[in-house]
């Protein structure tokens, strides 16, 4: 018989009950049939002390001290206890270590996404199984060992592998914030730059063909061409706002005083980027005899290429 005393800092969200929630199908139990958990608490450490036999599940007898099912199934119950119990607030205490935020709103919008990145999608499960099996492979090594382990102690000074996934998570939230930060500024500063333009050009149809496609008319339906190649260059203030987008960088060179854009896919960001920058000057048409001559032309391309 093995025993194992992990201790676990609480904070009155933690419980004995949730922890045994992590090993529920764990099966872990002594040969006498009682439960293999037992706790003890002060109401701010808990000590779990866990039993686990030389009996597998699979019927067959490990001596001590050859690592087993049962000790699998230990390593695989505290991991999961990390996972779900304890991360988000070792995720929310690296964030406030490692970054200074200029307003609550920023900490708030990188918290919110970091948590989204932890989640339960697809790719969140599978990034989950990931930080799982870095914790497992490090309690193997370290129960192997010491039949005591300090568990918030572990997480600070051992599981280095995993700490740096929750490094990873925050990095990628802090410069998506960044990104969207600089995004909200170059479009402010194109919509200053439009706002005081001198209009050029009446009218421009904007046909969009597909994802990024689009053919630029004038008010005649005649193709204006799109120069190749990198985007134009404006200056405002000193500034100078680099518009790779070839659409975008045409379209504030040709300075309509109005936009028709004719797409059946009115919600692409694209189109949403264009309706900011140009405000009122932008209008949706998606069932004018344009419209449909325009992408019933298209079809009949594609099925001939």
């Amino acid at each position: 018989m093995d025993f194992f005393t992990i201790r676990i800092n609480i904070d009155g969200t933690d419980s004995g009950a949730r922890f045994s929630e992590c090993f529920s199908g764990q099966d872990l139990y002594i040969d006498s049939g009682q439960s293999a958990i037992s706790y003890s608490t002060d109401g701010k450490i808990m000590d779990v002390l866990v039993g686990i036999s030389g009996e597998t599940s699979h019927g067959h007898k490990y001596p001590d001290p050859v690592w087993g099912d049962g000790h699998e199934r230990l390593t695989e119950g505290i991991a999961r206890y990390v996972v779900e119990v304890k991360e988000a607030g070792i995720l929310s205490t690296m964030l406030s270590r490692k970054y200074s935020f200029a307003s609550a709103e920023d900490y708030e919008a990188v918290w919110k996404l970091s948590l989204r990145l932890l989640g339960t999608d697809e790719a969140g499960l599978s990034a989950r199984r990931t930080r799982m099996s870095l914790i497992k492979k490090e309690l193997r090594k370290y129960l192997q060992q010491s039949a005591f382990v300090h568990l918030d102690g572990l997480i600070a000074f051992r599981l280095r592998e995993y700490r740096d996934k929750l490094d990873e998570i925050i990095d990628y939230a802090v410069d998506e914030l960044l990104l969207d930060k600089q995004y909200e500024e170059f479009i402010g500063l194109l919509q200053y730059f439009v706002h005081f333009q001198e209009p050029l050009t009446p009218l421009v149809h904007l046909m969009h063909k597909k994802d990024q496609e689009f053919v630029v008319l004038d008010e005649k339906f005649t193709s204006i061409h799109i120069p190749a190649g990198g985007g134009m260059v404006a200056r405002i203030d000193d500034q100078e706002l680099e518009m790779e987008n070839a659409v975008v960088s045409s379209l504030i060179s040709l300075a309509p005083v109005r936009i028709l854009i004719h797409t059946p896919w009115p919600e692409m960001q694209m189109i949403s980027t264009i309706c900011r920058i140009f405000g009122e000057r932008v209008e949706i048409c998606s069932q004018c005899p344009q419209c449909t001559m325009f992408h019933q032309s298209e079809r009949s391309r594609d099925q001939c290429t």
